[in-house]
């Protein structure tokens, strides 16, 4: 189905405005269509027969209601039927009417009627989907898809919410019944175990925690006490026995994480209250979930400390050569009244060192001495023989990480044997080093610190040969030459791909579903002549390019600075638009769209059960979204309110779920994008990325260093509808670089839009990143700094540009990406799959060593999509100012998601990742409200400007943005209106 199917998926009416290509292409009646129309009798009946015609034919359902067809829609097949529009009122006359003009549409169009058959087929499909996600907005989108391929008649709303209801429920029982049934009484019992409550010992509380809770309290900042702590519960979490369980391999991964954030979330009274199935298949998931989890976080506490380890001896070895300066100079003016002395006949040879002890005491020579020393050991290059002092904390938890952790590396690699050799000695309890220590591996940079030769003699210092291996170690992760068993992250990077056996016998299909040729000739081919039609526009209009100045014979080029438009307008239209928007609290807003969309429902999900009435619920629901979005706490939201802090802490457990969370936004989302304001803003298939930046004042190990923030903190990146809408948002390191996510946003975002255009800033550019964009049929269009630097490239040597050929400097190179196009092929089927997710993919294939060659030809596809963008940015100033435009939405987004998030003066207090994950989530759906409202606010507050005799065109609106926030307010006390909230 294609994208302007995709669009509005969600609704059983016609978009409320319709570009004039898709009106054109889809309310355009051939002359068969015409005779169908004509065998209806009078002009009512065959306009709007000609209406469900077209209707059908798109979306694959009925308009229940005619009378809200847009009114372009009557006036385009009116002038087709040859008669004057006129509204639907009266269509049908009476229900025979009706009945008989839907059966001849299904018939003349060889659809369906979803009877008992097809909603068995389609339970079926959707159980088979659910099974992979159970995500309700991307069940009935694939629902969508399956009935309009199938030519079947869309059923109604509660039909279909019945059907992917019973389908995820069927779904979970396969999944429970599939990862329980193998379990044996003593698996069971150890499960059981981990929901029990703890025993009472001196100095515990008196309600000790289960064993449960402490396997998912979040690790703090890292340091020796939380390496150990860490790989304390890895111990624990291996030593169930899990870790092999053949069943969690048959479940897909994304079903996999979906129980494991049950455990997360869950307490464990809850989860004793479940059924034995139910409650082992989620504890299953969470032990193999905290497993990688953990895993994940003691490569991340190891890379941190030895960060810290580097920086120290860089510090000491500066204050080092800072101290020796005094020593320096006096170790000069020693040598000068040594050397006089020496030099000087005046003094007998045997008086010479009476009088050199005279002059200097030997306290003060000594000290000399020692002085020279240090100024020569300071002096000798190495940063790393200053690690040492540090080796007191390494030791402390360096054997429980050798002996714990399960690394995996090739057969006879050095590093492996250094590993092995570690566990061993550490476990003999010996001190000192034998003959037989393995050095192979032995980087030459730590060779002169490890390795020392005195008077024929060997020796090894153990100090720096286990922080030398500690730091190799780090290195052989990052680059896939060690693997952790287990882990998410630092696995074999086979096991994030589709499995070689799947991959040959689906390979085909593949290839299809990605549009992409299984000859690579033919991809080249169509690569080049991309290029070619991009490059030879650019060409022929340099000349008349008054940005671009070319220096041929230097062959550098420079691009003027873009020239901001209609500012002057923007100011304007902005202001007269805010002085006229209805002052709102944002409590009323969340209401307002709730009456719409019945949001706040969608959180009291089925499976819930409370003792407070349903109406009560929404309250508290209502109070939660705005205590975590708002980031005021729970504590200050009973204070400005009339809940209790219990009231509000149950609806955040229960109800605001990260599932619920996601769905909610994306209702918004596909709401928004249809109003008819909507399309002044944009249609949807754009977006812009960008990170913000939180400060993290407490103490957990997520947090990273951040010189922006002055202190730790953590990166919400976001993605942007061209409409200002929260499209995706997951919090990520500050330390990473933010081109990996970029992609993460378009496959997930599981809304109606489908972007296929992503503008981001240079921090969200890579080549990398832009070939696996331009393979999943999407474009990278990023603002890059200094682009004049950037390496121009032709994939054909052969070809001759007059004006650009002295900066097209590179050539791809084809017989990289021929070597493994099947390869790369297979990573972009393992990123739509979703076997992984694609920041991960793309994270562990940049620093892959043996994955080496298929980098390179991402690398070089990249190349020729970066030269395309780089000559469109140059050889158009309309497309930098769509870059300019799209990325300032981003950064005006940004600032109401900041206006919103007020509470903790914008801190990120949350004591681990998911609080965190909750409260970007939340902030996005509050950020969405408030353009939603805003939306639908100003179709009434433009057609009064306009009444009044201004004359603003939508042109100028389109300068000015839906993310205006000076008429809300979300501070002060909330009162929630009862009357207004539903039962």
């Amino acid at each position: 189905m294609d994208s302007d199917q995709d669009r509005h998926f969600s609704t059983d009416a016609l978009p409320e405005v319709l570009p004039e290509p898709l009106l054109h292409k889809q309310f355009q009646l051939s002359d068969a269509d015409l005779a169908e129309v004509e065998l209806c009798r009078g002009s009512v009946n065959r306009l709007g027969f000609a209406v469900q015609l077209c209707t059908l034919r798109w979306y694959g359902f009925f308009l229940n209601d005619l009378t809200r067809v847009p009114n372009e829609v009557l006036l385009h097949l009116t002038v087709q039927l040859g008669f004057l529009p006129f509204d639907l009122h009266g269509y049908p006359a009476d229900d025979k009417t009706r009945h008989a003009h839907l059966d001849r549409l299904r018939q003349y169009l060889g659809f369906r009627r979803c009877d008992a058959e097809q909603r068995q087929l389609l339970h079926t499909f959707l159980q088979q989907e659910a099974a992979s996600l159970p995500r309700t907005e991307l069940l009935r989108k694939a629902a969508f898809t399956w009935l309009h391929a199938h030519r079947v008649v869309r059923p109604g709303r509660t039909t279909l919410r019945d059907l992917i209801a019973s389908a995820r429920e069927t779904a979970y029982d396969c999944t429970f019944q599939t990862l329980t049934n193998p379990l044996t009484d003593a698996q069971k019992a150890g499960l059981d175990a981990l929901v029990k409550d703890g025993e009472e010992r001196p100095g515990v509380p008196a309600w000790p925690r289960s064993p449960l809770e402490q396997l998912r309290t979040a690790p703090k900042k890292e340091s020796a006490d939380t390496m150990l702590m860490l790989l304390e519960r890895l111990n624990t979490l291996l030593q169930m026995g899990f870790g092999h369980y053949g069943p969690l391999a048959d479940i897909h991964i994304g079903m996999r994480r979906h129980l494991g954030l049950w455990g997360y979330r869950y307490d464990a009274w809850s989860l004793r209250r479940f059924p034995s199935g139910k409650r082992h298949a989620i504890l299953l998931c969470f032990v193999q979930m905290a497993t990688a989890e953990t895993a994940d976080a003691v490569v991340e506490t190891l890379d941190k400390l030895m960060n810290e380890i580097h920086a120290s001896a860089r510090k000491r070895r500066q204050q080092l050569l800072r101290a020796s300066e005094e020593a320096r100079r006096r170790s000069l003016e020693v040598m000068e009244v040594m050397g006089t002395m020496a030099l000087d006949d005046a003094i007998p040879d045997s008086e010479l060192r009476p009088q050199l002890l005279k002059y200097y005491p030997r306290e003060e020579l000594t000290r000399l001495v020692e002085g020279s020393r240090h100024l020569r050991e300071a002096d000798d290059g190495s940063v790393y023989r200053h690690t040492a002092p540090s080796w007191g904390t390494t030791r402390r938890y360096s054997p429980a990480l050798f002996s714990v952790m399960p690394f995996s590396w090739a057969d006879g690699a050095p590093i492996g044997q250094a590993i092995s050799f570690m566990r061993a000695f550490n476990a003999s309890g010996k001190r000192k080093f034998g003959d037989d220590v393995p050095v192979e591996w032995l980087p030459p940079k730590w060779q002169p610190c490890v390795i020392s030769r005195r008077r024929g003699q060997v020796t090894l210092s153990r100090a720096h040969y286990e922080l030398a291996l500690l730091s190799v170690l780090v290195e052989k992760l990052k680059g896939g030459d060690v693997t952790v068993q287990h882990s998410r992250r630092w696995a074999d990077y086979e096991q994030y791909l589709i499995a070689k056996d799947d991959w040959q016998a689906q390979r085909e299909q593949h290839y299809q579903a990605l549009d992409l040729p299984l000859d690579v000739d033919a991809y080249l081919k169509n690569l080049d002549e991309r290029l070619h039609a991009v490059t030879q526009v650019v060409n022929q209009g340099l000349p008349t390019n008054a940005a671009v100045t070319l220096n041929a014979a230097r062959g550098e080029w420079k691009l003027a600075p873009l020239r901001k438009k209609h500012q002057h307008t923007e100011k304007t239209v902005k202001k007269l638009l805010e002085s006229r928007m209805p002052s709102r609290e944002l409590l009323d807003m969340v209401l307002d769209l709730d009456e719409r969309l019945d949001l706040l429902g969608v959180f009291l999900h089925d499976g819930t059960k409370s003792h407070w009435p349903r109406r009560i619920q929404r309250r508290n629901v209502l109070a939660a979204l705005i205590a975590v979005g708002c980031n005021v706490g729970v504590t200050h939201m009973a204070a400005a309110s009339d809940l209790s802090v219990r009231e509000i802490t149950s609806a955040i457990d229960w109800y605001l779920t990260e599932e619920a969370l996601r769905a909610v936004s994306v209702e918004l989302v596909n709401f928004a994008s249809g109003l008819p304001m909507a399309a002044v803003f944009g249609r949807g298939d754009t977006c812009s990325a960008d990170g913000m930046r939180f400060y993290v004042p407490v103490n957990i190990l997520a947090a990273d260093y951040s010189h922006l923030l002055g202190g730790r903190g953590i990166t919400m990146y976001v993605h942007t509808t061209d409409t200002s809408l929260r499209l995706y948002q997951q919090p990520i390191p500050t330390r990473l670089r933010e081109a990996t996510y970029v992609l993460d946003g378009l496959l997930d975002h599981g809304t109606e839009l489908e972007p296929d255009q992503v503008f981001t800033d240079s921090h969200g550019f890579s080549e990398v990143v832009m070939a696996a964009a331009a393979l999943l049929s999407k474009e990278l269009a990023p603002r890059l700094k200094n682009i004049n630097e950037k390496t121009l490239y032709k994939v054909d040597r052969s070809r001759s540009y007059q004006h650009l050929d002295p900066i097209l400097k590179g050539t791809v190179k084809t017989h990289v990406i021929r070597e493994v196009w099947d390869d790369v092929v297979r990573v972009m089927a393992s990123m739509k799959a979703g076997t992984a997710t694609a920041s991960l993919l793309l994270h562990r294939l940049g620093s892959y060593a043996r994955q080496n060659r298929v980098h390179q030809a991402f690398a070089e596809i990249g190349r020729a999509e970066a030269t395309m963008h780089v000559l469109r940015t140059a050889g158009s100033e309309e497309y930098r100012h769509l870059q300019s435009r799209e990325l300032n939405k981003g950064e005006s987004a940004h600032a109401l998601s900041r206006f919103l998030c007020f509470g903790q003066e914008g801190a990120m207090r949350g004591r681990d990742l998911m609080e965190q994950t909750q409260t970007f989530s939340a902030l996005a759906v509050l950020h969405n409200v408030v353009v939603a409202w805003n939306l639908m606010t100003l179709e009434s507050v433009v057609a009064q400007i306009r009444a009044e005799g201004y004359d603003l065109t939508d042109e100028a609106l389109a300068l000015t943005t839906p993310l205006m926030r000076k008429h809300i307010n979300p501070f002060g006390r909330y009162h929630f209106d009862m009357s207004r909230i539903r039962d």
